[in-house]
């Protein structure tokens, strides 16, 4: 076989091509001790490494959320060890002030640490880690609490928070015949003492009901009764008797859950609830001339209370009420009227206006879209169809259904009109109830609510689908009262699991010289230090799910880089020996060729 110049040199070069890059390749290995360097190198093995590469990725993730997750716990952590050592001295301070032996000196004396002791709380309370209040919910920017001034009468029930500023609590009697009932309406005569008694000033009342205390300004209902007592009675088990003490306000976020229900009024008209609701609470607004009435009522302990404000402002204005606050706006709110549900999750309403409300547990927004036009109420056998999305409306869960239920049989005066039964859409966490407005309601083609918890935790992933609270609710810890709304927290539960609110009674027992208080104070300290302990017992527990939830990723992350490491490294030895043969079939190329090919080039490589 006659073998050309041409085949010769051709066969030279592929060969010396195909054993440098063998060379190469092995060189390659040698240098990133990878076996895969290129997909090519290994299909099957590229995608497994692309697999255990993503996986090991999401545990550096989770390990740096738990790292962020114990620098927010071991500070709250700190922070309410701290807390604990000063209610215990508080309690040495409160027990001493109940001691008969103490004079009014000595109470007052032990009332400026008592003060130093309360700011300091508040200062924990205000704990920051790295810029983040971790006491205020998920408002990070704020501070959790305020300083503020509280209200008490003689039996300690709250009555709000007083405006101004006072560097000393003091107590104000109502003054008049013994045994007189009257409402503050009447504005009947009262003094205050900012020294226990010692000396005495006069209250006065302006024109809008509010009494002017020195400095201080205080807002009763306007319903709301005092007993009246002379001059001569120094003693606040005769009369009535406010109390003005320092408190914290909590200005954070909070868990507690309510939707509106509108029975009256304007179809544009929308109140928006602030603050944490914990009883029902119905409004209403009447004309009065150039203003508006408000009459607020909640049922309370089996008995109805109702407080009543005027606005000056027709078309939007906030509502008060000693369970929060209410935002009302529209372009008419003569003739509104509605029921703030406690309990129920808000809703917010888009294309539509009827009635809505969330029933059940949601940790996060929940959107509903309703797909063909329908009227509430018509008939049992039309469906209402809806879809419902989880991911802010990204994707949809569609085609589902809900009973269109019938308007019941109608009554006869003086019952009242009959009006359709609620409807309910079904959806994660619970049910979208939705009922009329007015006598009749439409729900449109992609009309859509919004149900929309309040969440004040804020969790982060510590594994794959496990998730760990890394803040907290200042409220549910120290107490306090709401930025919106004049209730304390606890209040209907135990007060004295409110820290921030026994505290100042005690600052205020001990600077008025009430031994009674003292020992009041001291009862609700121990209360308050038996909840709080429980409180740190759960951040607590946190921390140590961390270290365990960390133990265990430690430990995937060894597994997973061991079994990417099987696929994706190169065996040393092997390599080397491999290397070493390539080497010497490379130098075998080039010698047989270019004793092959004396008169080619090759002799000049």
């Amino acid at each position: 076989m006659r073998v050309s110049l041409r085949n010769q040199y051709s066969n030279f070069l592929y060969n010396l091509q195909d054993t440098q890059s063998k060379l190469m390749d092995l060189n390659m290995q040698a240098s990133s001790q990878k076996r895969i360097n290129n997909p090519s190198d290994d299909p099957v093995g590229t995608a497994r490494v692309l697999n255990y590469r993503s996986s090991l990725a999401s545990i550096d993730q989770y390990r740096s959320n738990i790292d962020t997750a114990k620098g927010w716990l071991g500070l709250a952590d700190e922070s309410m060890i701290q807390v604990s050592t000063i209610l215990t001295k508080l309690k040495g301070l409160a027990e001493q002030g109940a001691s008969g032996t103490m004079t009014a000196s000595d109470r007052e004396a032990t009332s400026y640490e008592v003060r130093q002791l309360f700011s300091q709380l508040v200062n924990l309370g205000n704990t920051r880690f790295e810029g983040n209040a971790i006491f205020g919910g998920q408002k990070f920017d704020e501070s959790a609490f305020e300083e503020a001034l509280m209200v008490y009468d003689q039996d300690g029930n709250s009555l709000g928070l007083a405006t101004g500023l006072a560097s000393h609590s003091f107590v104000v009697q109502f003054l008049g015949a013994e045994g007189t009932v009257v409402p503050v309406s009447g504005r009947p005569d009262c003094r205050f003492s900012k020294d226990g008694g010692a000396t005495w000033e006069t209250g006065t009342w302006d024109a809008n009901g509010t009494l002017n205390l020195g400095g201080v300004s205080v807002n009763l209902p306007s319903n709301h009764e005092v007993t009246l007592s002379p001059p001569s009675n120094t003693s606040v088990s005769q009369g009535s008797w406010l109390t003005i003490a320092p408190t914290a306000v909590y200005k954070g976020d909070h868990e507690s859950q309510s939707a509106v229900l509108y029975t009256a009024g304007d179809p544009d008209v929308v109140a928006q609830p602030l603050g944490g609701f914990e009883k029902d609470v119905k409004v209403s607004v009447a004309a009065a001339g150039a203003n508006l009435d408000i009459t607020v009522s909640a049922e309370v302990n089996g008995t109805t209370e109702s407080w009543t404000t005027t606005i000056p402002d027709s078309t939007s204005c906030i509502v008060n009420t000693p369970y929060g606050q209410v935002r009302l706006s529209g372009s008419d709110l003569e003739g509104a009227a509605f029921e703030v549900k406690a309990g129920s999750t808000g809703v917010i309403q888009m294309g539509v206006a009827v009635n809505a409300e969330g029933r059940g547990l949601f940790s996060s927004d929940v959107m509903v879209r309703i797909e063909e036009s329908i009227v509430l109420g018509t008939s049992a056998t039309e469906k209402i169809k809806y879809s419902y999305s989880i991911d802010g409306g990204v994707n949809w869960s569609e085609g589902h259904t809900a009973s269109n239920s019938p308007v019941p049989t109608p009554t006869t005066p003086p019952d009242p009109p009959a009006v359709p039964a609620p409807v309910e859409l079904l959806v994660p966490g619970g049910k979208l109830v939705l009922t009329t407005r007015g006598a009749e309601a439409s729900l449109v083609k992609n009309a859509q609510f919004v149900i929309h918890p309040q969440t004040a935790a804020h969790n982060v992933e510590i594994s794959a689908g496990q998730y760990l609270r890394l803040n907290n609710v200042g409220a549910e810890i120290f107490g306090g009262y709401y930025e919106n709304g004049t209730q304390p927290v606890f209040s209907d539960s135990d007060v004295g699991k409110n820290i921030m609110v026994t505290v100042g009674k005690l600052v205020a027992a001990l600077e008025n010289n009430n031994q009674q208080g003292c020992a009041e104070a001291l009862d609700g300290l121990k209360t308050g230090h038996e909840y709080f302990t429980t409180q740190l017992a759960s951040v607590g527990a946190r921390e140590n799910r961390l270290d365990v939830a960390d133990t265990v990723l430690s430990g995937l992350k060894l597994n997973e880089t061991e079994r990417m490491s099987n696929v994706e490294d190169a065996d040393l030895a092997t390599l080397l020996t491999e290397l070493a043969n390539q080497q010497l079939s490379y130098e075998a190329v080039l010698k047989s060729s270019s004793m092959i090919m004396k008169m080619s080039l090759v002799n000049y490589l």
